[in-house]
């Protein structure tokens, strides 16, 4: 007799699936532009997605495209507990009372739409200097 023949029958594991999570975007996403002399970068504070450009036009549209498909393929593929992901606290610290942020146009996601909200710095001497310290 094969020793297959011997063995217990096999029994059904139940599967146990996690609920679905329910899931809403901020209403604002938040900015943060840094002008280089040779280069600008973009982050989106609430994903931690980061885009560089030339200038700061190219820059924001580069984050704009990198937040609406990374928002569109959690939703599609589940992921949505991995969506929001923020930004070292260091990163919002610059972030104060005093800041100015400039309302841009909303990204569509779906059927539903994001704020955004930019805050625009140059990167020269004083501000590097004032980082280092």
């Amino acid at each position: 007799m094969s020793p297959l023949a011997t063995a217990p029958a096999a029994t059904p594991l139940a599967m146990s699936y996690a609920p679905p999570v329910p899931f809403s975007l901020p209403m604002m996403a938040v900015f943060s532009v840094i002008n280089h002399p040779d280069r600008t970068i973009a982050h989106a504070l609430d994903f931690d997605l980061v885009a560089v450009g030339h200038n700061e036009d190219e820059a924001i549209r580069k984050l704009r495209t990198s937040v609406k498909c990374h928002v569109e393929f959690g939703i599609r593929y589940g992921y949505v507990c991995d969506i929001l992901s923020s930004a070292p606290p260091e990163a919002w610290d610059a972030l104060t009372t005093d800041t100015t942020l400039k309302i841009g146009e909303p990204i569509q996601i779906r059927n539903g739409h994001l704020l955004t909200a930019t805050r625009t710095i140059q990167d020269d001497e004083t501000e590097l200097s004032s980082r280092a310290a």
